[in-house]
Order: structure tokens, then sequence, then C-alpha cells
């Protein structure tokens, strides 16, 4: 007989085999050892009282990994992922798992639910739609292969001087009124621990942001490089060349050979997207960025 059974309710270990089982077979290698499974669950801040574990009997068949958060004065929920080991797979587990994630959004007064797929998976996303949530656009995940060369066509001189850019915390750029805080979670800035941004400014007026987060090793050498999705003041002309700014002036304070990964790129974001591609980054993975709606209120 299957069973919910929240993640704060079993055995870590637990979770950890629901999670490894579901996910052996994916796109992309997504196991990991218990060190690495606590870590993920503190810095997306997913929440064990509100992720659940599926069981067929007292063996585990799957999982749903949530965290819920304040947003820019709404309440948004994150389905940071929901696997189903395959023994158990065609017995309706996904959708278990879904509708009972939703149930809690909707007791928790979540006004709008999130999550990111990727768009071969097909399966998903048809559970997803038939689940309620709704398509909002394609983003990127681009790779900088080593020794990878910038092309020509970015940051001009002239923009270059005339655009002052100054590295500030994270939470900085969350402050600024263009600043996007729809959209995957983990670009939102409180998902970022740690991080950093460099915000670009014009006659002393903010007029675009880069956030980014730097690795390290244990030894306390920069190991990689994250960057998240830029953005800039509205109804301005010079958009790609502030993004290029941005961008080159980040690379530029980055130590060769260090691996660097853009993360969650919204494909309709072309100013940004082009930017990278000049910069040698090239597309990795493309996932579909999916939200249902269970109040009024959403976050801009």
């Amino acid at each position: 007989m299957a069973s919910i059974r929240t993640l704060n309710e079993v055995p870590l270990s637990t979770a950890l085999e629901a999670w490894n089982m579901g996910f052996e077979d994916y796109y992309v290698d997504l196991s990991m050892k218990e060190p690495a499974f606590v870590s993920r669950l503190h810095n997306e801040d997913l929440l064990p009282e509100q992720s659940i574990v599926l069981f067929d009997g007292e063996r585990p068949a799957g999982l749903t990994l949530n965290g819920i958060r304040m947003v820019n004065g709404s309440k948004v929920a994150w389905n940071g992922g929901t696997a189903v080991a395959p023994f158990y797979r065609g017995k309706g587990g996904g959708r278990q798992l879904l509708e009972e994630s939703i149930r809690r959004y909707r007791e928790e007064g979540v006004d709008l639910a999130t999550l990111e797929v990727f768009v071969q998976n097909a399966p998903a996303i048809a559970l997803y739609e038939r689940c309620g949530y709704v398509n909002k656009g394609m983003t990127r995940f681009y790779e900088r292969p080593a020794g990878a060369q910038p092309s020509s066509g970015g940051a001009s001189l002239e923009a270059a001087a005339r655009i002052e850019v100054r590295e500030a915390d994270v939470a900085e750029a969350s402050s600024l009124t263009f600043y996007r805080h729809r959209g995957p979670w983990q670009t939102h800035w409180l998902s970022l621990k740690g991080g950093r941004c460099l915000i670009a400014e014009q006659e002393g007026q903010a007029a675009g942001y880069l956030p980014f987060r730097r690795i390290y090793s244990g030894t306390g050498e920069l190991s990689a490089l994250l960057i998240y999705p830029c953005g800039v003041a509205g109804g301005r002309p010079d958009t790609e060349e502030i993004a290029d700014t941005l961008l080159s002036r980040l690379l530029s304070g980055t130590p060769d050979g260090t691996g660097a990964r853009a993360v969650h790129i919204p494909a309709a974001d072309a100013f940004f997207t082009a930017a990278l591609e000049r910069a040698g980054f090239v597309p990795a993975h493309e996932l579909l960025y999916m939200e249902l709606a269970l109040t009024d209120t959403v976050p801009s």
C-alpha cells in the first residue's frame, strides 16, 4: 500500500535513497551523498516539513523536495525535484506526489507554485500541465569551455568608459526597482547564499545588475563562477552594451582556467544570451519554467 510521509519523519538515509533511485537514469547526474543532500536543503531553503517521501509499503518509492518563501510580498513555492523509483513508475506515483504537494501549498496559503523541467521530459511536462501548471518560457544553462575566447562585438571601450561598474552584495540588486523577483527559484537572490552582484551605473543611476557566486575549493582557491540572469533598466537603448560591460568586467577579474557556468538564463533575454555567446559560452541544457497560480497575488 502506498503512503506519504514528510521528510522530517523519515531517516535522512531513506530520503537520500529515494532521491538517488528516482534520478538514477536522469538526463544529468543528480546522485548525491548525505553532505551534498543536506547542503542542497540548506542552500535552496527546502523545507523538510513540506517535502514528502512516497512509500510502497516500507520501501521508499519517490519523493518531492519543496520550498516555500516570501517573494516581493507573495508566498511562492518551489518543487525542487520530484523523482519516482524505476520499480514504481507507471503506478501514478508522480501524480500522488504532485497533488499532495499542491494540497500542502494551498494549506500554507501559497500564491504561486513554480518548478522547472527538462524540455525533453515530455511525460513530466504533460503531468504538470494536467495539474494546472503553465509553461512560462525556456531557460538555459550555459558553460564556458576551457580555453574559450570571446568573439568580437563585446563591450566597447566607449561603453566601458561611460558605464561605471561596482561590486556589491547580491541583496542590493533585489532593492532595485527593475529587479525581477519572478522566475526560477535558484535565481532568486535568497538562493544565492554568499552571492555578489555587479551593478552598472550611469550618471549616478542604476542601469543594470549581474548576480553571481564564486565557489571556492577547500584550499581557498576559486574553483568555479556561477552567473545568474542579468537585468537592465527598462526603456534603455543600450541594453546589450550594459550586459556586455557587466559580463566582460566579471570575467576579466576571474583567473584563467576557472570553470564558468550561467544558470537558468531566460531564452527570451536575447540581449544576455547573445552577450554570453560572444563571451564564449555555449548552451548545455534547456528547461521549461512553469507556474501554477493559486491566488491572484503573484510577484512581479
